[in-house]
């Protein structure tokens, strides 16, 4: 799993220097190719949120992919995004957001071992799986965007995200005392994610259950409200005084 994750981590960081190269200024006559490989990219990167918005019980509102600029017209700038029903939460952002980087690390692995490695393919088939590598690879990494979501998921509720990330590392905890204690070894890596999830929900809704009882159980004290005589609307009746001399 430790690997997977170093993987990821380096898979990022090719994704960042290919595209501050490929799409800048120095490649010349490339750069149009490249545009077109990043477009494709694009596409995808934002269809992988939007499949990650859906896992997560999320539906997004809408998904956009476009070719050229919204601030300058006529310059090809592409670009897309996934706008959500409503804000997520700091783990569904985090999940959100490197949701292109697991899927793109993984399909690249499937086309390079898969295809490009193997002798059943024709070269035309291998060389489509080169362009789709070199778009995957221009777009995995999680955008500027991406990230931000992830810190204003944060600053929205901080109690709630600290509670979600102390969550996931007892989860951690507890599937790597399980794995030390029983010595079982998952034949995929992506098991290990689903029983992370599995812990993590498993304390989610305990927790959420162990709230439920305490509060049915708790007994709650009232007081007796006190008892207020007022007399609205009235006022002290008036009555003369007898007067002396005529009672004499």
């Amino acid at each position: 799993m430790l690997d997977e994750l170093l993987i990821f981590f380096g898979i990022g960081l090719i994704s960042l220097g290919m595209s501050g190269f490929l799409l800048s200024d120095r490649v010349g006559v490339v750069k149009p190719i490249a545009m077109r490989l990043f477009f494709i990219g694009v596409i995808f990167h934002e269809l992988a949120h939007y499949i990650a918005s859906l896992a997560v019980g999320e539906v997004p509102k809408e998904i956009h992919v476009k070719w050229y600029s919204e601030r300058y017209e006529g310059d090809c700038s592409p670009h897309g995004w996934v706008r959500p029903s409503e804000p997520p939460s700091f783990l569904q952002a985090v999940v959100i957001a490197f949701a292109p980087l697991y899927m793109s690390t993984w399909l690249i692995f499937l086309l390079v071992f898969g295809v490009l490695f193997t002798p059943l393919y024709d070269p035309i088939v291998k060389t489509t799986s080169v362009f789709v590598v070199v778009s995957l690879l221009l777009t995995a990494a999680p955008s500027a965007g991406d990230v931000r979501i992830i810190g204003y998921a944060f600053q929205k509720d901080p109690q709630h995200s600290w509670h979600q990330i102390l969550l996931i590392i007892v989860s951690v905890l507890i599937l790597w005392g399980i794995l030390a204690l029983t010595h079982i070894t998952f034949f995929l890596d992506v098991l290990y994610y689903f029983a992370i999830e599995g812990i993590y929900l498993g304390l989610k809704f305990s927790i959420r259950g162990m709230r439920w009882l305490v509060a049915r159980v708790t007994p709650h004290e009232y007081k007796k409200p006190t008892k207020t005589h007022s007399r609205a609307y009235t006022r002290k009746i008036y009555k003369p005084k007898k007067s002396r001399a005529n009672c004499e």
